[in-house]
């Protein structure tokens, strides 16, 4: 959860060593895969109320590859290399809309956001993965958003399980966008008062994850997350009058291959 989960649809070529998977027709030597997810999740970043909606995302990964690890956070991601223990390549995310009804009328609406930037995964031991994601602003919002998280990584027969915390920071333009209020915004809600948020440390938290196989093509997935806002995103009247800094977020579904 990335103050909230979405849809999101993008490519990735995932790094871990080698899983047995059943003779598949390829797309050019590669296997499409999907998931599709129901979550309960914050209304928007920062919000006390919940809303329920679906989230998923596609992959294109090598067929031995469908069983590898990604956390259920991760940005979709195209590796541009992939070695032994590590892996690099670009990200990209959407943020979903905010609106400015009910506790925020006044407040700007902000559209849907999209982000672009890069990503590493360093696997230091076989059991743990340590993950990096640099994205920018690329419409809607133009800040800085810098994703870390490190997963223990666990199998045990059909199933797999993962759990590790989340750290993200986030520059004055993205912190600024979902956490500010301008004198504008003040004076039109009549209950904000003007809030500048700076750069710093946007939330940590925890996300733990479970998947279970089914059949060589289908997967049920279940995962669970929290973040606490800390620091100015915190100490935002939106979230100190009108929301909360501690946010859930529960999903599940199927992940399944489409080759």
């Amino acid at each position: 959860m990335k103050g909230i989960l979405l849809t999101t649809i993008g490519a990735a070529l995932l790094a871990a060593g080698p899983a047995t998977a059943d003779p598949l027709s390829l797309l050019y030597g590669y296997s499409l895969s999907a998931s599709v997810q129901a979550a309960a999740a914050p209304s928007y970043q920062g919000s006390y109320k919940y809303s329920v909606f679906p989230s998923g995302n596609v992959a294109v990964t090598h067929p031995w590859q469908f069983d590898d690890y990604a956390a259920p956070d991760d940005s979709a991601s195209l590796a541009l290399y992939t070695g032994k223990f590590a892996s690099f390549g670009v990200a990209a995310a959407i943020i979903e809309n905010r609106g400015n009804s009910h506790e925020l009328e006044g407040m700007r609406n902000i559209g849907w956001a999209g982000e672009g930037g890069g990503f590493v995964n360093v696997w230091p031991v076989p059991w743990l993965r340590l993950r990096v994601e640099a994205l920018k602003g690329l419409f809607a919002e133009d800040g800085l958003l810098v994703n870390t998280s490190a997963d223990a990584v666990a199998h045990e027969g059909p199933w797999m399980f993962s759990i590790g915390p989340r750290f993200s920071w986030a520059d004055a333009h993205y912190n600024g966008t979902y956490f500010g209020v301008t004198p504008g915004e003040a004076l039109a809600s009549r209950r904000f008062a003007p809030y500048q948020a700076n750069a710093g440390p946007l939330f940590a938290g925890l996300e733990a994850a479970t998947e279970v196989k089914v059949t060589s093509r289908w997967r049920l997935t279940l995962n669970g997350t929290y973040h606490r806002l800390l620091d100015d995103p915190a100490a935002s009247p939106l979230v100190r009058k009108v929301g909360t800094p501690d946010q859930f977020a529960i999903a599940s579904g199927v992940r399944f291959l489409l080759n």
